[in-house]
């Protein structure tokens, strides 16, 4: 029965092929619905805080341009460095520099977004 049907979906045009048949079953579903992605200046360490926890509690990545905490507090720009340090490690999410050229502009996602690199 089932060659009588392969013949008549492929004498009427409707045979599927083997790329069909492969994106058919590779279908991702993500918790979310959607990711909002925040852009964010940080000037000082409680804005770098308030990101991280925005991260952490929203799931949502977020782009942040550090580049005023490096320059006006370069301390707090170090103490920045370790908290996102921390977060990498126990947290298991990510953070990658987007930009150096005189700005330091980073991109930190929750563990459930993985970023790759090319």
């Amino acid at each position: 029965m089932k060659d009588v049907m392969d013949i008549l979906k492929k004498n009427l045009g409707m045979e599927e092929n083997d790329e069909e048949k492969e994106e058919n079953e590779t279908i991702i579903v993500p918790e979310h619905s959607f990711y909002e992605i925040i852009l964010m200046k940080t000037s000082n360490l409680d804005d770098f805080d308030y990101a991280l926890s925005q991260v952490v509690d929203s799931k949502n990545p977020i782009i942040m341009d550090m580049t005023l905490l490096e320059k006006d507090y370069p301390e707090d720009f170090k103490i920045a460095a370790e908290k996102l340090k921390s977060f990498r490690d126990t947290k298991g999410g990510e953070a990658i520099l987007l930009c150096q050229n005189g700005k330091s502009v980073i991109i930190v996602t929750p563990p459930e977004i993985k970023l790759i690199r090319k």
